[in-house]
């Protein structure tokens, strides 16, 4: 069975605690949510919020993404639109040095 192939499940209704940006962004809400769907990049101040499986979010760093997705995923193509949604600025994180509060 591939991975697509288990994704399918039926629609998801738009959670209540979606996160939504001062610009009006917001989680995806297709009728088939994607496995992994990055917040908009505005709504964390140095991580990226993640909602991966249809769970809760994860405030994830640039360098945590990648192996987080692919703990839970391992054959996920990071690159299929389909199954990784970016509410805006793919693959860029807020900027934040060492040190910083």
């Amino acid at each position: 069975m591939s991975l697509l192939q288990r994704h399918k499940r039926p629609p998801v209704r738009p959670r209540v605690d979606d996160v939504v940006d001062s610009e009006g962004g917001s989680f995806h809400h297709a009728t088939q949510q994607p496995l992994v769907d990055v917040a908009p990049f505005a709504a964390d101040n140095r991580y990226r919020l993640v909602r991966l499986g249809g769970g809760s979010t994860e405030p994830l760093a640039r360098e945590e993404f990648v192996p987080r997705v692919h703990q839970l995923f391992p054959e996920l193509d990071l690159d299929d639109a389909e199954l990784v949604h970016w509410a805006d600025r793919p693959w860029e994180w807020p900027r934040w040095h060492p040190g910083e509060a």
